[in-house]
């Protein structure tokens, strides 16, 4: 099949996969339902969503491994799989130890994004359609999100079904992408343990800026060959590290990456993403103001949360913009944005403004990754951009479940869901406040 031809069928069948996997309606509304089953906000946040934090941290390296060891497609089944199960775990009145079962599920489904999201680069042999196929699929997960947020809210809203509902649905789509995986084309290769040496040579004419490959014997591994050894693997993944992370500017936006993602995984229980430390126990705090039983705009909040995230990660990527001369004053001031957001959120105690500031975090939070992502993906050879990212990902996830077992399930203290936001505003702070300095040193040499 021609080249051009063939980027353009594998984006649409992966396309369609990555936005019927992200239309799961009980999302926006999932403390909402732990409420409704009797769990309590404690048990919520210190002995639920915990369990969700602790097994994305294991799972997260184990699936970037046996994914490039198994070729993407099996991961990619079995990621399906894993949201069946998520979903299927909260039906009839499901205890404590089933709900954190779920967690362990959603844990799997959330870690290996990683399959399909490099199943794209390994089955597209030629690098100049990488930008147009993560932007595509990029879209696709946020309009499946969108889509997701307006079928919750309005089957809330308009009481027309049970909030049971909700939980079909997700159920439902997440069968549909399991069936739809199966029709996916194999992969032949992989980045590790399968190495391409054609795909080899093409990424030696087309390294990224500042970085230079090495002839490496172990990388030029034919096709038809057997799967390398462990130890060689081993020394790719080491090579590939070393390049990325002896580069500066790289490691302090992957510094940023860290703990910008720390900021949000908490706001939307992984989602791509995604999902992060202001945004799964958001929820909590939403639950937590409403005394007055106003009736939740979670979905339509997310929906207007996805398009202007969208729209701002869109209109980033068409600025021409010297980011790595002038990027540290914008990101010290977007950075304070972010963590004067929080601030407020932490004293707000009005339900609609909580909305309005989410809204904003979210949005700017975007626009920032997404210039980050695309810096570092500059700066770091192609094959490696999964390696890299899924160590930032690991490295969010450690400091995440070392904070949760310190300061949510109280091995330390308990501080509480708005103790935590402080937390995070304090902590982008400290990091705007860093990017403050190096800006000032930058400009004084």
């Amino acid at each position: 099949m021609d080249t051009s031809k063939n980027w353009k069928t594998v984006s649409l069948l992966v396309c369609v996969f990555a936005m019927v996997r992200e239309i799961r309606p009980i999302e926006p509304f999932f403390t909402s339902f732990l409420r409704s089953m009797n769990f309590t906000l404690d048990q919520i946040n210190e002995e639920i969503y915990a369990v969700g934090t602790y097994s994305c941290l294991v799972l997260a390296v184990v699936i970037f491994l046996i994914t490039d060891y198994f070729r993407y497609k099996p991961l990619i089944i079995a990621d399906g799989i894993a949201g069946i199960l998520t979903y299927a775990l909260l039906l009839g009145t499901p205890s404590l130890y089933r709900v954190q079962m779920e967690q362990v599920f959603f844990g799997f489904f959330y870690s290996s994004e990683v399959a399909f999201t490099t199943y794209l680069y390994a089955k597209v042999d030629d690098k100049q359609y990488y930008q147009k196929i993560t932007s595509l699929v990029k879209a696709s997960m946020l309009f499946g999100r969108f889509l997701s947020g307006f079928i919750a809210q309005t089957i809330v809203s308009t009481h027309l079904l049970n909030e049971v509902y909700l939980l079909y649905i997700s159920i439902f789509s997440t069968s549909f992408v399991t069936l739809w995986s199966l029709v996916l084309p194999k992969v032949e290769h992989s980045l590790y343990f399968h190495r391409n040496k054609e795909l080899t040579l093409n990424n030696k004419l087309q390294q990224p800026i500042g970085v230079i490959i090495d002839d490496n014997i172990s990388n030029n591994v034919p096709r038809t060959s057997k799967v390398n050894k462990f130890k060689e693997v081993k020394q790719m993944l080491f090579d590939d590290f070393q390049s990325a992370y002896k580069n500066t500017y790289v490691v302090k936006k992957c510094f940023w990456w860290i703990v910008a993602v720390v900021g949000h995984i908490i706001v939307r229980k992984f989602n791509y993403f995604i999902s992060y430390q202001v945004s799964t126990y958001i929820q909590v705090l939403w639950e937590d103001v409403n005394q007055n039983k106003i009736e939740l705009m979670n979905g339509a909040v997310e929906s207007i949360h996805t398009l202007c995230g969208a729209a701002g990660a869109y209109a980033v990527g068409h600025l021409s913009y010297d980011w790595k001369k002038f990027g540290d004053i914008i990101f010290t001031a977007g950075t304070f944005v972010l963590a004067l957001l929080l601030f407020i959120i932490y004293y707000c105690n009005s339900l609609w403004i909580l909305y309005v500031l989410y809204i904003s975090y979210g949005t700017c939070y975007q626009v920032l990754l997404t210039i980050t992502t695309s810096e570092v993906a500059k700066y770091i050879k192609p094959d490696s951009y999964g390696l890299i990212f899924g160590f930032n990902l690991f490295m969010s996830l450690l400091i995440i479940s070392i904070f949760t077992l310190l300061f949510i399930q109280g091995l330390v203290v308990v501080i509480g869901t708005k103790n935590q936001i402080l937390t995070v505003s304090l902590m982008f702070t400290s990091m705007s406040a860093l990017f403050c300095v190096l800006t000032v040193r930058k400009w004084k040499k």
